[in-house]
């Protein structure tokens, strides 16, 4: 083997160490890796999807956050922030309003997506949606009714929305609001992608959320 290739090996195997060290690192102290356990966040994140959260984040506004269930002890959900504390949520004539300011939208089409969770098959509208300050995620809603959204006026923590709008059960329209020392972290990537979201809406490992 010539010093050429011996160099470029030599490096690789240097440049793989350090990897392996930062990344240890960070899940020494600063990130958690997390295996998502249901479809409440579907199609931005999905059942079997393993994901970096980044310890110690306080919760914002549009982030995915990792909190303890605010009923069950024991338990933990992953969800977006829709709303800070002393901010008001509304629905008017079927569009979500945060603060008064209408979600703008921008509907794709229409899949079939199974729910691994109870191995139904469901047709979904997907779009993608902006939240605050011109992040945008993708969003399902359910063809064959109306997602429950109740009107909120200044909450007194943090409410927390799914992007599966027809998935109700991990988020606060079942629990209420979370509190921010109950919220441990923030999601910030895909670590590694599980299968089922359709071919159509970007799912892939090392996605930043």
């Amino acid at each position: 083997m010539n010093s050429f290739w011996r160099g470029t090996f030599k490096a690789i195997g240097f440049l793989v160490v350090a990897i392996a060290i930062v990344l240890g690192v960070l899940k020494l102290f600063f990130v958690d890796i997390v295996t998502v356990a249901h479809n409440g966040m579907a199609p931005t994140i999905v059942l079997g999807d393993q994901v970096l959260v980044w310890r110690g984040a306080a919760p914002n506004l549009n982030d995915i956050v990792l909190c303890r269930h605010p009923q069950e002890s024991g338990r933990w959900v992953i969800s977006r922030v829709a709303l800070e504390p002393g901010e008001s949520l509304s629905m008017v004539r079927g569009q979500l309003q945060l603060e008064g300011r209408r979600l703008d939208r921008d509907l794709r089409g229409e899949v079939q997506f199974l729910d691994g969770e109870t191995n139904r098959t469901h047709r979904m509208r997907w779009g993608v949606e902006e939240f605050a300050d011109r992040h945008d995620h993708f969003f399902f809603e359910p063809l064959d009714r109306r997602a429950p959204i109740r009107d909120q006026a200044a909450v007194r923590g943090y409410y927390l929305l799914g992007d599966n709008r027809g998935h109700v059960g991990e988020d606060s329209r079942t629990f209420g609001v979370v509190q921010a020392q109950d919220c441990t972290g923030q999601v910030f990537m895909r670590l590694q992608a599980a299968p089922g979201v359709p071919a159509e809406i970007r799912h892939r490992t090392f996605d930043l959320l």
